[in-house]
């Protein structure tokens, strides 16, 4: 066996170890390798003879036989080749070519070669959190898709594979999220719309969904309505006989099952036909109507499931082989952090040099910023077409990118790539974490267990990781059967997995609640035609029922404009009332930064003591998410780490907010979350800091949110400090942040950090607080305006409870006001 050893060039300008050898053998399969069922394939499409299944794979389209076997691959070349759709003879496959697993270009494949046909130009392909399906007319002479032409959506329309043209049947409204299925014969067309509507958020207008049938042959018919459905619909198709629908609800839980549907009658013919732990999604059945094909992500990564419908039987389809029709060599990967020289579980991505990413057999394999990647914990097996490729490797921010173009020849080929740290927070008593994680959230392709969000976090370095127990868009409460009250077993010292919960309310607002013991019902409010539709409890009373178990309340993704924070559907409506009635213990200024900064910043302007935390809301069932920890809050801790210690020293603002820079504040001798008492005007020493992985653009001292000093970069723009004195002569707050453009390297777009304030109190001078007085009077005044507007507390009593609330707080914010004029 031959060994070279090679260096691996790093963001950071240093160096990282590649371990390359290779014995060789020829072979263009994957067969030595043990073949779990649940491979990870998405899209899955029965062809109409029934003996062969198309699916999505890594980017690619790949074919196999219905009993298993070898799966072979069809698709090659740049982008993420996804929803595969037969034609009527089983000779061609159609597709889209998706720069980011969303919507793209419509491509068509001979089905036995993976020779590319050739088309007039064709139009785009919409995608949403699933991308529309396409689907064949039955004399195979044109297609059907959610298209789009020159930008503008023309709805559910048919493309002329010959002539190139376009004609629209119907278009669905935008909102809507809707799903589609053309009938066995062409002539129906059957589509889902759901209840939402503009300008409110998802599931406030109700859970249900209508089942649309409109005739595909006559121009301008108009959609008859064939029934109400009681939940989300998230994909359908039709039988072989077109009498009934086969649709993917998540009514009665959380999780996907599939349902017929009768069309004689929806309502009380509906049955259920899966029983799954998790998600059964993407049906598709035969044209003769023997065979019905599923995926299954009860095993976190899909399965390909086929039922006979004669007998309803299932059969989990079993993989013999990968065929990727072209020379392969088997990758044995390894990454190590370098100073500690151990195995570390690092985030992936390997690219073949104008071509696919790849990820190993089974993987959680996922899509950031356009490019692929995958969890490698320590070690992984990987077959690989020969050929070049380029490798990343990432873990969180203090560990420096490292990154190389490397080529994989036939046999055996070893790589082990050293990590460096830049930079050690938690050897300074520095702790990572975030607030808002979502497991399982519906609308993705996996099933997330406390074993995958362990080797997901521990992978970004991410020491608390608060999970959310929560709803959507209709009664379905995710993770719940993950809920302990305390960190999860499988916690290390390194990674404390901890599932707390999302309180989410429609017109309040939306508040992670962590360190609990038990779940605060209800889990929801305000959600039209669930078990709890009302506006009540109020998020101050949510709050009330967290701190009785010493939870910590937390808003979320406060606010998205800057220009009027209050207009948006996902707002933190009622924060100024919580925080004026001493209900919330911090937010999260991350998720649209600018807007979210813009409220604190008000907020601590009127005296209020009031941390900043960070949570990502990311959603880690989908292929498409962002990362576990992409934005996150350091605490201090001072002592040997602990949760309860984290979390305390969290609500004191012991901490400060990045997505990657790493900041300091220190006046005369205090830190964050502390205060400096004067007695009057004082010059006071600022020593302040900013280090960073990329390049920044600005790094700034602000006092009361003024710019008052603005920090001189160094040569590379990645260091900058501040070490002089200031005078104070008014009570308030002093903070430091960092901002810098985006990098390709960088998860979450534009850096930013922000340090909580080191508060200020001089005496007989308060804040003046009467223009931010006056921002939160009018903003609780159009609160109280939609809140009777939309006539959601069912009785006096309950209205005459959260009209008290509303006035406590105006109160508040009166004093404030007439506190600054004296």
């Amino acid at each position: 066996m031959h060994r070279v050893i090679l260096a691996l060039l790093t963001a950071g300008g240093l160096a990282a170890t590649l371990a390359l050898s290779n014995t060789t053998t020829t072979s263009t399969t994957v067969e030595s390798l043990q073949l779990p069922t649940a491979f990870g394939g998405i899209h899955p499409r029965i062809s109409p003879d029934g003996t062969q299944i198309s699916v999505s794979y890594q980017g690619a389209i790949w074919r196999m036989p219905r009993d298993g076997g070898t799966m072979t691959r069809l698709t090659d070349g740049v982008g993420f080749d996804v929803e595969p759709a037969w034609s009527p003879d089983g000779k061609q496959i159609a597709y889209v070519n998706s720069p980011n697993m969303g919507g793209g270009v419509l491509k068509v494949i001979d089905a036995a070669t993976g020779k590319p046909v050739s088309l007039p130009p064709a139009p785009t392909v919409r995608g949403t959190f699933a991308n529309y399906k396409l689907e064949f007319h039955p004399n195979g002479s044109k297609i059907l898709g959610g298209f789009a032409e020159n930008g503008k959506d023309i709805g559910l329309a048919w493309f002329d594979l010959k002539t190139g043209t376009t004609r629209t049947i119907v278009t669905p409204p935008n909102r809507s999220r809707y799903r589609h299925a053309l009938s066995r014969d062409g002539r129906r067309l059957a589509y889902s719309v759901s209840m939402d509507v503009d300008g409110q958020q998802g599931g406030n207008d109700g859970p249900e969904a209508d089942i649309w049938i409109v005739d595909t042959q006559k121009p301008n018919s108009k959609p008859q309505k064939l029934t109400r459905f009681a939940a989300r619909i998230h994909d359908l198709c039709f039988e072989a006989d077109d009498k009934s629908l086969c649709v993917v609800s998540d009514v009665g839980g959380a999780h996907y099952d599939l349902w017929q549907v009768p069309l004689s009658e929806p309502e009380r013919g509906a049955n259920r036909m899966t029983f799954g732990q998790a998600d059964e999604n993407r049906p598709s059945v035969s044209a003769d109507g023997r065979w019905l094909a599923y995926s299954d992500n009860r095993r976190s990564a899909t399965q390909i499931v086929v039922r006979n419908l004669a007998t309803n039987v299932d059969r989990t389809v079993p993989l013999s082989q990968i065929d990727y029709r072209t020379p392969t060599g088997q990758l044995t990967l390894q990454t190590v952090d370098e100073k500690l020289d151990q195995l570390v579980t690092t985030r992936v991505s390997i690219q073949r040099v104008d071509g696919k990413y790849f990820a190993p057999v089974g993987s959680l394999h996922r899509v950031l910023n356009n490019y692929g990647h995958f969890y490698c914990d320590g070690e992984a097996e990987l077959q690989l077409p020969v050929g070049k490729y380029r490798l990343r490797a990432f873990r969180g921010p203090e560990y420096r990118v490292a990154y190389h173009d490397f080529e994989i020849t036939e046999g055996d080929n070893e790589l082990a790539v050293e990590l460096q740290r830049w930079i050690n927070m938690k050897a300074n008593g520095w702790y990572s974490g975030e607030n808002h994680i979502h497991a399982n959230y519906g609308y993705g392709q996996w099933y997330n267990t406390p074993q995958t969000m362990l080797q997901q976090c521990s992978g970004e370095d991410l020491n608390v990781c608060n999970f959310m127990v929560s709803n959507s868009d209709t009664d379905g409460v995710f993770d719940r059967e993950f809920f302990r009250g305390r960190a999860d077993a499988l916690s290390t010292d390194d990674t404390l997995l901890y599932w707390n919960q999302e309180f989410r309310s429609t017109i309040w607002g939306h508040m992670t609640l962590v360190n609990l013991k038990q779940v605060v019902e209800p889990v929801f409010t305000g959600f039209k035609g669930t078990t709890n539709p009302w506006d009540i409890p109020t998020n101050s009373d949510i709050a009330d029922r967290t701190h009785l178990q010493n939870g910590l309340v937390n808003y979320t993704h406060v606010a998205q404009r800057p220009e009027d924070p209050y207009q948006n559907p996902y707002t933190a409506k009622s924060i100024p009332v919580g925080v004026a009635l001493g209900k919330i213990d911090s937010l999260d200024i991350n998720n649209n930064y600018a807007g979210s900064t813009a409220v604190w910043h008000k907020l601590l302007n009127c005296g209020f003591r009031f941390p900043a935390t960070a949570g990502t809301d990311c959603f880690l069932n989908r292929i498409r998410s962002r990362l576990p920890g992409g934005d996150r809050v350091y605490v201090k801790v001072d002592g040997p780490f602990s949760y309860a210690k984290w979390i305390e020293a969290m609500r004191q603002g012991k901490s400060f907010v990045t997505n990657g820079p790493m900041l300091e504040l220190t006046v005369s001798d205090k830190t964050m979350g502390e205060t400096i008492r004067l007695p009057g005007l004082t010059e006071v020493p600022v020593i302040a800091k900013a280090r960073s992985k990329f390049p920044l653009s600005k790094v700034e001292l602000l006092i009361n949110g003024k710019v008052i000093a603005e920090a001189n970069l160094s040569n590379d723009k990645r260091t900058a400090t501040i070490d002089r004195f200031y005078n104070l002569d008014r009570s308030g707050w002093i903070a430091l942040r960092a901002t810098g453009p985006g990098h390709a390297d960088h998860p979450v777009g534009s850096q930013y950090a922000h340090t909580n304030p080191i508060y200020v109190e001089v005496e007989g001078k308060p804040i003046d607080a009467r223009e931010e007085a006056a921002f939160f009077l009018k903003w609780i005044d159009r609160l109280e305006l939609a809140v009777r507007n939309r006539d959601r507390i069912p009785s006096e009593d309950l209205k005459r409870h959260v009209r008290e609330q509303l006035e406590s707080a105006r109160v508040v914010y009166r004093k404030l006001a007439v506190a600054a004029e004296e």
